[in-house]
């Protein structure tokens, strides 16, 4: 048997521990993570190794040699550019001549591999992905696999909307040396992105086969810590190169240890260390070759790698430290610290909370740093939710923040790209666009300001004016709640920026490593004062009013106070009728239906925060989403061009492919607006994310029919929708997806996988999705009566309950 170990990775999320040391090389107490990976293959009797190499390939190359010292053959092939993670092992093809097994060089595991291989010959298998569980899913690639083993279905990095599962892929793969002619040569090719889906739609033989033991990817700073931690507590099998010389000290050779010292375990000390007296080493502490410690000073959770000095009377607090670093006396650094090579900290100085410090930097003594230098790591969790970035004003959201994320949009964009910029009335929007566009400039990107103006404003002219993308600031207000900083990406289509987008600019900001422009080449800035004019043009050049401004159509529009007041009057202006314009905070029917009947109005139409849309009949009825989307289409259907309409997943399974007349057909997407605005095709704007466009389409029916609204609502299709909200941890999402796809199984139900899981039956349909923003899950049944859609909805939150119950016992 032969195996490939994969050796090229950069380990760009482990930065800065992976500015000089490629992620194989990263030691865990004090070995290679590479080295534990050749034990775990020669414990199965694997002794022919092919090694790929890319990134600092040298390091690898010169630790490991041929392999003779750790009792096997190691054969390097090199690329000259990367070639993904399938093109890369192409690279060996030549040395697999039968079955062989591929892993990480930068993971950690214990798993049976042996069991695995014996699975794979089983099944016959072209390919079999060796397959966990973990508890949060979004970073992985997750597996969905049949009651034989056979994968199934297959989705990299999903959001928590796509998320079925949380059965992953860890990157170890057995595979048969005929996968080579499903890779092309010499082209990057990647097993997660291009093989697999390749063998699914072919349904060629694929198999999931799932270990037992521990895994981890190592894939940021958190679990290369915990990793280490998990070593010291035994949890994974594995050779250490030190001697438990009691409960939970290990010490390899020639550990100076003082007459007087606290030794608290687990702990780690490697050869070489001093240890003077007095000093502390607490739990989960790991010290390289060489370490010097000083008496009295405590360490505890920290990592250190070989060759530092540590002054007398410091204090460390779950900190990290490469190599060859002295810390003078006296100095503290606080609770997730990440020290570079080469760095020296003066006497007394303060590292805080998170900062990391690029190699090679120097802190004065007596100097306290709060923010990192060159390099930080500000947040853990993403920064983007479903509506952007979201924050308090001045508290999360501040303008040197405001300036920091600029830089980083800027750096993704190409050369002397152009950004519109926008914001809402208020003063503080107005600062943060000031610090956005000033990062923006920093790094070479052009900037058009429009001003202020309602983020539908933003969408059009980013469109109008070629940009290559926009951003919108706003600050929204309620008096119920703190008030939230809201910041828009949309791409240059207007439509909110993809994942992959979200995700390197996330990069970019954690990372740093934007490099500003020459300040020669700063980006211009101008003024644009248009905006909004053509965005009115545009809309009434493709609205009819003419009957409205006639008609004895009266309505009230109650609008949330986010919302651009200004921009509504000017076009309720245009559109004409008697009307009754509001702005406050709250939506309240029976508050508004009492309106529109002091007011002798028709209808009224309330608009939210987020493109939200609500209306409201004299009698004082909300219209359901399904019911407002029905209505805006048989509008939209009555100018006579036809169009196809995307339709989030949570609305009812009755307009999945439904048409409305001869011209307009629905189409079922996922819940977010993008995937909406994608589909959504022969319309000059997405009702859903044009909120006056939609408007105006409804007055233009209410005022051109000759039925009332009552008259013109009981034409629509009968839809009831119930909704259920069961919490859990955040954790424990994936689980529990994958504990809803065993009760698919297990009853037979059809189901569809497009957003969240849907479950068809007689009795109706069930949508169950993981919240992307909160650690919930929301429910949506949809039924031919609302006492049948609320039974559905609450027997699935039921269900769903005791399964989490179940899952914390």
């Amino acid at each position: 048997m032969k195996a490939v170990i994969m050796a090229g990775g950069k380990g760009t999320r482990l930065r800065p521990l992976t500015l000089n040391t490629p992620k194989p090389m990263v030691p865990l107490l004090n070995r290679p993570c590479m080295a534990y990976i050749i034990d775990l293959l020669k414990r199965h009797d694997i002794h022919q190794i092919a090694v790929t190499l890319q990134y600092l390939p040298d390091s690898v190359r010169d630790h490991f040699g041929d392999g003779s010292e750790y009792g096997v053959q190691l054969v390097y092939f090199e690329e000259d550019s990367p070639l993904g993670t399938a093109g890369s092992v192409k690279n060996a093809e030549g040395f697999l001549d039968e079955t062989f097994i591929v892993v990480s060089g930068d993971a950690l595991t214990d798993f049976n591999l042996r069991k695995a291989i014996e699975y794979h010959k089983s099944k016959q298998a072209l390919a079999t992905m060796v397959l966990t569980q973990v508890d949060s899913p979004l970073e992985y690639g997750v597996v969905m696999t049949e009651s034989d083993g056979r994968v199934s279905r297959f989705l990299e990095k999903p959001s928590w909307s796509e998320v079925f599962s949380d059965t992953v892929n860890t990157g170890i793969y057995v595979l048969e040396p005929s996968i080579f002619n499903w890779i092309p040569e010499g082209s990057p090719y990647d097993f997660s992105l291009d093989l697999f889906p390749a063998l699914l739609q072919k349904e060629e033989r694929l198999f999931g086969y799932t270990a037992s033991g521990y895994w981890s990817d190592i894939g940021n700073l958190t679990q290369y810590r915990q990793s280490q931690f998990d070593m010291l507590d035994r949890r994974v099998s594995v050779n250490l190169a030190a001697t438990e010389v009691m409960p939970g000290i290990y010490l390899e050779s020639d550990v100076k240890l003082p007459a007087r010292i606290h030794l608290n375990g687990p702990a780690y000390i490697a050869s070489g260390c001093k240890l003077h007296f007095g000093s502390s080493i607490g739990p989960y502490t790991v010290l390289g070759e060489g370490n010097t410690v000083h008496s009295s000073t405590k360490l505890e959770r920290t990592i250190m790698w070989n060759g530092n000095y540590i002054g007398e009377h410091c204090e460390m607090q779950d900190s990290l430290l490469m190599n060859r670093i002295i810390v003078g006396s006296g100095a503290q650094l606080d609770e997730g610290c990440v020290i570079g090579s080469g760095c020296t900290i003066g006497a007394k100085a303060s590292i805080r909370s998170n900062v990391r410090l690029w190699p090679n930097k120097t802190v004065p003594t007596n100097t306290t740093v709060h923010d990192s230098l060159i390099w930080s790591n500000e947040a853990s969790k993403p920064l983007f939710t479903s509506r952007g970035i979201v924050g308090v004003p001045n508290v999360d959201i501040h303008p040197e923040r405001a300036g920091k994320l600029g830089a980083a949009y800027g750096y993704t964009l190409p050369s002397e790209a152009t950004v519109i910029v926008a914001n809402c009335s208020h003063a503080y929007s107005s600062l943060l666009k000031d610090s956005f566009v000033s990062g923006l400039r920093s790094i070479g990107v052009h900037v058009i300001d429009i001003g202020i103006c309602a983020d539908e404003v933003t969408r059009h002219a980013v469109r109008n004016r070629s940009a290559h993308g926009a951003v919108h600031i706003k600050i929204q207000l309620d008096h119920q709640h703190a008030p939230q900083a809201v910041l828009s990406w949309m791409d240059g289509q207007g439509w909110p920026i993809a994942k992959s987008a979200e995700r390197k600019i996330e990069n970019a900001y954690f990372q740093e490593d934007y490099v500003r422009c020459h300040a020669e080449a700063v980006g211009s800035w101008r003024q644009d004062a248009y905006a909004v004019n053509q965005y009115l043009a545009a809309l009434a050049k493709e609205l009819d009013w003419s009957t409205a401004r006639t008609s004895s159509l009266a309505y009230v529009l109650q609008l949330a106070p986010s919302v651009d007041l200004d921009l509504v009057q000017r076009f309720s202006a245009a559109v004409g009728g008697r009307r009754l314009i509001i702005q406050d905070s709250a939506f309240d029917a029976e508050s508004l239906a009492a309106l529109i009947q002091q007011t002798h109005s028709d209808v009224g139409i309330y608009v939210g925060d987020d493109l939200q849309l609500q209306m409201v009949t004299r009698s004082g009825s909300i219209l359901s989403d399904d019911g407002l989307m029905h209505l805006i289409a048989y509008a939209l259907e009555r100018t006579g061009v036809p169009a196809v309409l995307g339709v989030p997943a949570s609305f009812s399974i009755g307009i999945e492919g439904e048409r409305i007349g001869r011209t307009l057909r629905f189409v079922r997407t996922k819940e977010s607006l993008r995937s909406v605005m994608e589909a959504t095709a022969g319309v000059p704007f997405c009702p859903l994310s044009h909120r006056l466009y939609a408007i105006g389409l409804l007055l233009q029916l209410f005022a051109d029919e000759s039925n009332t609204v009552e008259d013109l609502l009981h034409k629509l299709p009968e839809s009831y929708t119930a909704k259920e909200i069961v919490p859990c941890g955040w954790h424990e999402k994936g689980i529990l997806m994958r504990k809803v796809m065993e009760w698919v199984r297990s009853d037979g139900q059809q189901v569809e996988l497009l957003d969240g899981i849907r479950i068809s039956g007689d009795d109706g349909t069930v949508l169950i999705m993981p919240d992307a923003d909160e650690p919930l899950f929301q429910i949506f049944a949809h039924a031919n009566s609302s006492i049948g859609a609320e039974r559905l909805a609450h027997d699935y939150a039921s269900r769903l309950f005791q399964s989490h119950q179940t899952l914390r016992k």
